[in-house]
């Protein structure tokens, strides 16, 4: 799955996007399939007779002379174009207007869901798109027939809002700067533990709802929350390079006795200030779930008309249930090496 950009979010495509992207990938088949024709009509393979047409009309009737096999085979190219594509999430149309395929919960499409989606997509070709069309309207989620059969949606990637802080940035209450995707680290450093007194007051990250507080209010502080967390783990990812490069530096003596971790003042702030986030952060996750139980719901149906949120709350998945520092810092490790987004 593509990881979210900095001030972006996701929102299920509409059929205008759908509609172009279509167009764009159907002509790209359609010049593939002139090329391949050309070939075979070059090695003698297939001969349309319009080598020898002399008026336009000839060239009609001998395109209507074609062997009855064409047919086929152009869907099957239509196919095997849109599905190997989608294999790995898009198709050449769709990354033009920053379309992509997923499953309903945000996860990347199974190869078996490609290739249904792709399968129902034939016939809807032969009727020209118009029940993808009906489908699209009809569904909260624009799916076509396709993506029905396939349980999959195709989600478009826009700019955010102003004051939305995207995964992959610090969130704008803390008036940090961008910071870069976390890349596959070695094991780091652990600060120290959760129930050492910080040394400064934590940061407050989302005020609590209250008790009876709506599924929607209580689903906006825990989205408060959770980019709190990204923004907190970005930070210790930042200073946890910082001391992993300074320990690289120092030239490595006999081992005499274990000296005491020496972190940087940023560096053990940083893990206390991701540790309340985290805290703060399952506090909201109970809160919004309880407030969807009171409305007779859950807190998934809540959050199903922001698919953005299914990419971050996925990200952040190892945090919701760590419940003690060494907890803590193997979430933190899982997020930074993108296991929890593959």
């Amino acid at each position: 799955m593509e990881q979210v950009g900095a001030r972006e979010q996701v929102q299920y495509a509409g059929l205008g996007w759908r509609f172009v992207a279509i167009l764009v990938d159907t002509v790209l088949v359609l010049i593939a399939s002139s090329i391949v024709l050309a070939v075979l009509m070059v090695a003698g393979v297939v001969d349309l007779g319009v080598a020898h047409a002399a008026t336009f009309d000839d060239i009609l009737n001998a395109s209507r002379a074609a062997p009855s096999w064409l047919t086929p085979v152009g869907y099957a190219l239509f196919f095997a174009y849109f599905t190997l594509f989608e294999l790995r999430g898009t198709t050449p149309g769709k990354r033009l207007f920053r379309l992509s395929v997923t499953g309903e919960d945000g996860t990347p499409p199974s190869p078996r869901a490609v290739v249904v989606r792709n399968l129902v997509r034939i016939p809807e070709m032969y009727l020209l798109y118009l029940p993808s069309v009906v489908s699209c309207l009809a569904s909260s989620k624009n799916k076509r027939l396709g993506d029905l059969a396939a349980k999959t949606v195709v989600v478009r990637r826009g700019a955010a809002p102003a004051g939305y802080a995207a995964p992959g940035v610090t969130p704008s209450w803390r008036g940090g700067a961008t910071l870069p995707a976390p890349p596959p680290l070695p094991q780091a450093p652990v600060a120290p533990g959760l129930a050492t007194p910080a040394p400064a007051s934590p940061a407050v990250y989302a005020p609590a709802a209250p008790a009876a507080a709506g599924a929607s209010e209580a689903l906006a502080g825990l989205k408060t929350a959770a980019l709190a967390v990204r923004g907190a783990h970005l930070n210790y990812l930042r200073f946890s390079e910082v001391e992993l490069a300074k320990d690289a530096g120092e030239p490595v003596l006999p081992p005499v006795a274990e000296p005491e971790p020496d972190y940087s003042p940023e560096y053990a702030a940083a893990w206390y200030t991701l540790a309340d986030a985290v805290i703060a952060m399952q506090q909201a996750h109970a809160a919004a779930i309880a407030a969807a139980s009171r409305e007779g719901t859950t807190l998934t149906a809540v959050c199903a008309d922001q698919p953005d949120l299914t990419y971050l709350f996925r990200e952040l998945e190892p945090y919701f249930t760590a419940g003690s520092d060494e907890q803590v810092h193997d979430a933190y490790m899982s997020v930074a090496r993108g296991e929890t987004t593959a």
